[in-house]
């Protein structure tokens, strides 16, 4: 097998997929092999120490080896660490997907993006609607309202790597329908976070965070496409601003995502003409002269230099960080943020008892019952009133099938319950824990049904082409 084949299967989203639920099963076999270890690893505090030197001191006439460090740091937790760091490097990736989808994608008209739109719409508020009826019919804590926003979203990798299983069988409008849903239910689930999900305010930092999203937004519009200054603003500005304000550092990924800049600084028909100029001045040189032992000469180099600028200045700035960051958010960004967040320790009851508890009865039918209820319902509604129509050669069939693929919540309903359960309160501490755990049972279940009767429905209903 190729390199070229390798990478293929390794980018494809089915492997992509792959990883993260094995990774998800990992997490949770070794949280209940081995709980201490794990919780160890991901929730205790974790000192590095960088160079050491050693050095001999007299300490009362007594000469004594003492180790001292060029730099040492302490990190509060891993999975802090994966959740504020890693996951607004993943929140960044989505806002350059988001932006691009506006701008040129499945959501840059109005024609476009009203039935995707309100199709995700419908699949946010029924699964909200159910939980909540769940938990008030049950009488539980008034805890258990706050995760409400846990069976809202939908997971875009799980879900598009089950969709492309099926891609002889149901035509590609349906997946590129799933994409563009699955993308403005993103936006939806940021929302939530953002305004819902976020408690005891720094104002302060707050005003600081928000001050460097408008140098981004306003440099962009100044046609900065220095990638590195984006970077040094979003990291040394506003994502350290946004975690210390209270508001949820993932959303300093997604401004700084939005602020990048999209634009080409030149057109084909120049770069065409000056590459080419470049590419007759190499053509015209002699390689046994300008190429020494594998080594070209600094003329040379010089003119490689030239193109890979002038290459630079034809592409998207947006575009090429979000194919190069791609390999590094499906490969191991979230499969790390998968074991970190996966490892549920199950009690006595195993998973009989928790998955009967309120919370994840909620979870678990918003989920499986709770999205292709609302994406089918939404979507039956914009297209009788004749707001949109339904994709090309998509059937009434398929649409429920996909909102039942849609039922994958996974990845962002495992952060969002990371967010919904956070207390100080001591008194429910252990209730917080209790309901954060069922919760992430029921998104596994659920998303494992979700995508398992979602994939076979759809093989049913539709022909092969």
């Amino acid at each position: 097998m190729t390199y070229k084949k390798v990478k293929e299967i390794a980018m494809s989203s089915t492997f992509g997929g792959a990883l993260l639920f094995l990774s998800a099963v990992a997490a949770f076999i070794w949280a209940n092999v081995s709980p201490e270890s794990y919780h160890y690893v991901w929730g205790h505090p974790h000192t590095i120490n960088l160079a050491p030197h050693i050095e001999t001191i007299l300490e009362n006439g007594v000469e004594v080896q003492k180790v001292t460090y060029f730099m040492t740091f302490t990190i509060k937790s891993l999975e802090l660490l994966v959740n504020d760091f890693l996951m607004a490097i993943f929140f960044f990736s989505i806002g350059l997907e988001i932006k691009r989808e506006i701008l040129v994608g499945k959501l840059s008209s109005f024609k476009k993006a009203i039935l995707p739109v309100g199709a995700a719409v419908g699949g946010m508020l029924v699964p909200a609607l159910i939980y909540v009826a769940m938990v008030v019919a049950t009488g539980e804590h008034d805890l258990a309202m706050r995760g409400w926003g846990i069976p809202t979203a939908t997971d875009i990798a799980f879900s598009l790597a089950v969709m492309s299983l099926l891609v002889k069988q149901v035509p590609i409008s349906l997946k590129v329908f799933l994409m563009a849903l699955a993308v403005a239910d993103d936006i939806g689930a940021m929302l939530v976070i953002a305004i819902f999900y976020t408690d005891h305010l720094n104002f302060q930092a707050l005003a600081f965070g928000l001050v460097g999203v408008i140098i981004l937004f306003v440099a962009n519009m100044m046609h900065n496409r220095t990638k590195f200054f984006y970077y040094a603003v979003g990291i040394l500005v506003v994502w350290t601003q946004f975690l210390t304000s209270g508001v949820h550092a993932t959303i300093a990924g997604l401004l700084t995502g939005l602020a990048f800049p999209s634009a080409v600084a030149i057109m084909p028909s120049e770069y065409s003409v000056k590459a080419q100029k470049l590419l007759d001045k190499i053509k015209g040189m002699d390689e046994d002269k300008e190429v020494d032992k594998g080594v070209p000469s600094e003329k040379l180099a010089e003119r490689y230099a030239e193109l890979r600028h002038l290459t630079a200045r034809a592409n998207s700035p947006m575009m090429t960080v979000e194919h190069g960051l791609a390999p590094y958010v499906s490969l191991f960004i979230m499969p790390v943020f998968a074991l970190a967040n996966a490892g549920v320790t199950l009690g006595e009851g195993g998973i009989a008892e928790a998955i009967v508890a309120p919370v994840a009865m909620g979870v678990g039918l918003g989920l499986f019952l709770g999205k292709p209820v609302g994406i089918f319902l939404m979507t039956l509604l914009f297209v009788k009133l004749k707001i949109g129509k339904l994709p090309e050669g998509v059937n009434w069939k398929q649409i429920w099938g996909m909102g039942m693929i849609a039922g994958m919540g996974f990845t962002m309903s495992i952060f969002v319950t990371s967010l919904a359960f956070r207390t100080n309160d001591s008194s429910i501490v252990d209730m917080a824990k209790a309901m954060t755990d069922e919760s992430k049972v029921a998104i596994l279940i659920a998303s494992i049904m979700a995508a398992v009767c979602g994939y076979f429905y759809l093989r049913l209903v539709s022909k092969k082409k």
